[in-house]
């Protein structure tokens, strides 16, 4: 090998560790961040699981009490591995991470009552505990499949929307209940237990005192570390430090022993089942089981009512927005997937999803890390809770507590919003006294009475204007355009908006009543009413109405319904609402009512009304002053006479001519990208049409089409500019012409912002 060989090949290693060494301290922040973040999971995951541990001992004990004992340790063990599998698959596909999961307490209150019916139900027909103890584990095990299917295909049908009805008082009563839970679960953590608060006082001991003010001491140095410290890592390891030293303390005063009561008791010995090998060596009573799928469909409502509130309470908490859809189709993949394995159901928990979170939960890895942990202690008898002081455990519930009870009021409180205030404080009351899920639905009434009562007070109408203040869009004569405006209180136009019910319906009579009791009999002589954004009706506007075209007949006017969705249609129609010899009318939209009710205004002085020409030449006249003479500014024009209907211009063109309409009907419309057009105006005799386009020397904004025959008199620009030079004083009075017009048009257009105006205040 010569020389240059051998320097290049060390050139080439050092190139290649020079690389190395670049790749390595590129990654290694990464790497670092990485590490730190499993480790703040894994400590948040493992203090999360510990308290739903605590809460899976809790249900097991009430769900199988008494002769059913035998059925406790399956249960737990069921919980467990439902927690764990259904855990993973929540916290990996959630919106809102990092989320924990575990047994939800409305769900679970059901399935308490449940099991005792159950076991009733099966000790009256002959039947042993452990049948008893078994057959409530299979339709725990059912129930849980026909959650989770019903809440898949809630997801996938995206049908998540239809339940977000949970309004913020309710959400607040839900958070402060769960404070206020928590709050007592950790001071019974501290008193090994004990529910009956009497019993509590007359019992307190030394000892737990001693493990109450621990607890405290915990909480107040996590409070210090959230006011003072910002370090993420300021969390998880005062909780690891406290640990380790509550370990201490503990072996040096001889108190390591859980008789002493400063740690958890042992789970006892978790023995995994399957469900099907159960079903086959159990004699099942099928009659019974099959009589208990009402209450498992309970099971299912439950289940769906609290997911629902409490992915509302996790938006306030983290001020995010989740996907209700997502939500829904994670959890029920986790029942699906739980189920068959003889895992129960699982649903996120508000609680240990926020001590995630102040426990240095990074990622939703914590979340992951805390259903594994559950998933551990079931499969390996593992004594996890057993290794942790009560005080520690203690002290995190009071400070969630706490935390979830300052969420719960002080939002309101800063914002003065003493009536929902009131209402959390009274669903919280409902909640810790008749369970959450009465405190859910007493909330979700009371808000549809409030909203009831909002509603009504609103009312059905939304803005009232006459015919002087909103217009159809025909464009007419000038004459004719002054005498609609000079008569305009003939006409009267409500837009209705909304729901019509019971609440509601009775206003409406009574605003139309009013509204023409107040104007001098005689006056009025139409009522339009458009119902373009009227989502539905119910039997009392029917009634409502009925007493309205009643009040209109007696006086002798006309009702004109525009714009009824097919179903109100058809229910006027049918109660012979219009129709028939009947003067009420019905349209499809406002603008044909309205133009309807103005033609027959105007067709009783003969305005608007005719084809000849022999009206058009006084007409331009009086438009241009009596200093001109007609016959010379028409000379400046091409007539035109249309045979039919055909198309005059297309939108896009040069807008090079303008037309004065001396007879006949056109329509203006808009091009729409499906190839199709839009009807956005009509002009009658005696209107100019292309006026701004001409004059701005810019395209045709529209396309313009004549209905029927039709004649117009067209000026071009080289005519105008014709004009200009040899008759300045023709020109001069027909681009004044041209300036009322469109001074008229900004006219109109004033009153009709000042009519819509009510409506957005």
């Amino acid at each position: 090998m010569t020389e240059q060989s051998q320097a290049q090949d060390v050139h080439q290693t050092h190139s290649l560790l020079r690389s190395r060494a670049q790749m390595l301290a590129t990654a290694w922040p990464r790497l670092t961040a990485v590490a730190r973040d499993g480790i703040k999971d894994t400590t948040a995951g493992l203090l999360a699981s510990v308290v739903l541990i605590a809460n899976i001992v809790s249900f097991g004990a009430l769900m199988f009490p008494g002769a059913l004992s035998s059925g406790i340790q399956p249960v737990i063990w069921s919980m467990l591995i439902g927690g764990c599998l259904g855990g993973v698959w929540i916290a990996l596909s959630t919106s809102l991470p990092p989320l924990a999961t575990g047994i939800d307490s409305p769900t679970g209150a059901v399935l308490v009552l449940l099991s005792a019916s159950v076991a009733s139900s099966i000790s009256a027909s002959g039947g042993n505990p452990q049948i008893a103890a078994q057959t409530v584990m299979l339709i725990f095990i059912t129930a849980t499949f026909t959650t989770g299917a019903l809440l898949y295909a809630l997801g996938a049908l995206r049908w998540g929307s239809y339940f977000r009805f949970v309004p913020y008082f309710v959400v607040g009563g839900f958070l402060a209940a769960t404070g206020w839970f928590l709050i007592l679960g950790a001071v019974r953590m501290t008193a090994h237990g004990v529910r009956d608060f009497g019993t509590l006082l007359s019992t307190w001991t030394s000892a737990q005192s001693a493990k109450l003010i621990s607890a405290i001491a915990v909480l107040l140095l996590l409070l210090a570390l959230r006011r003072w410290v910002k370090s993420p890592f300021a969390m998880p390891v005062a909780l690891l430090a406290t640990w380790l030293a509550g370990m201490i303390a503990l072996a040096a005063f001889g108190l390591s022993d859980p008789a002493h009561g400063w740690y958890f008791p042992s789970l006892g010995s978790l023995r995994g089942w399957s469900p099907v090998e159960l079903a086959r060596s159990t004699r099942l009573n099928w009659p019974i089981m099959a009589g208990f799928v009402p209450g498992m469909l309970a099971v299912t409502v439950v289940a769906l009512i609290s997911l629902v509130t409490k992915v509302s309470s996790m938006e306030v908490l983290r001020q995010a927005s989740g996907d209700l859809d997502r939500e829904l189709r994670g959890h029920g993949m986790a029942g699906l997937v739980a189920a068959p394995f003889g895992g129960m159901i699982s649903s996120l928990q508000v609680s240990t999803s926020r001590l995630l979170e102040h426990a240095g939960g990074a990622t939703r890895m914590s979340g992951v890390a805390c259903a594994l942990a559950l998933g551990a202690v079931g499969m390996a008898n593992f004594n996890l809770p057993g290794l942790i002081p009560i005080p520690i455990v203690a002290g995190l519930v009071l400070y969630l507590g706490c935390g979830f009870l300052i969420e719960a009021f002080w939002r309101p409180y800063t914002q003065r919003a003493w009536l929902d205030l009131l209402l959390a404080v009274a669903i919280m009351i409902v909640c810790i006294e008749y369970g959450y899920l009465i405190g859910v639905i007493v909330g979700l009434l009371g808000a549809c009475f409030l909203f009831a009562i909002s509603y009504a007070r609103l009312g059905a109408v939304r803005r009232h204007a006459t015919r002087g203040e909103f217009a159809s869009h025909v464009d007419r004569s000038v004459e004719a355009s002054e005498h609609l405006r000079d008569v305009g209180e003939n006409i009267q136009i409500y837009w209705l908006s909304g729901y019509i019910f019971f609440g509601s319906s009775e206003g409406l009579f009574e605003r139309i009543q009013r509204d023409i009791d107040a104007l001098p009999r005689g006056r009025v002589v139409y009522v339009v009413i458009d119902f373009a954004m009227v989502s539905g009706a119910d039997s009392s506007a029917i009634v409502s109405l009925t007493k309205l075209r009643t009040f209109c007949d007696q006086r002798g006017m006309t009702l004109v319904y525009c714009s009824l969705s097919p179903a109100n249609y058809s229910a006027l129609k049918r109660g012979g609402f219009f129709g028939g010899k009947g003067r009420h009318q019905a349209f499809p939209s406002l603008n044909l009512g309205l133009a309807w009710c103005e033609d027959q205004l105007l067709g009783k002085v003969n305005l608007d009304t005719g084809t000849s020409l022999a009206e058009f030449a006084p007409w331009l006249l009086r438009q241009l002053g009596m200093q001109v003479h007609c016959d010379d500014l028409i000379a400046y024009f091409e007539r035109k006479e249309v045979e039919s209907s055909q198309i005059l211009y297309r939108q896009g063109e040069p807008a090079d001519t303008l037309d004065l309409l001396a007879a006949g009907q056109l329509v203006v419309e808009f091009a729409l990208p499906n190839n199709k057009r839009l009807p956005v105006r009509r002009l009658m005799i005696h209107t100019v049409v292309g006026e701004m386009g001409f004059f701005r020397h810019s395209k045709r904004s529209a396309t313009v089409s004549s209905e029927g025959p039709a004649v117009l008199f067209t000026l071009a620009q080289k005519n105008f500019e014709r004009m200009r030079r040899e008759r300045p004083d023709l020109a001069a009075a027909f681009t004044d012409f041209i300036l009322r017009v469109l001074a008229d048009w900004i006219d109109a257009a004033t009153c009709e912002i000042a009519a819509l105006e009510p409506l957005s205040t």
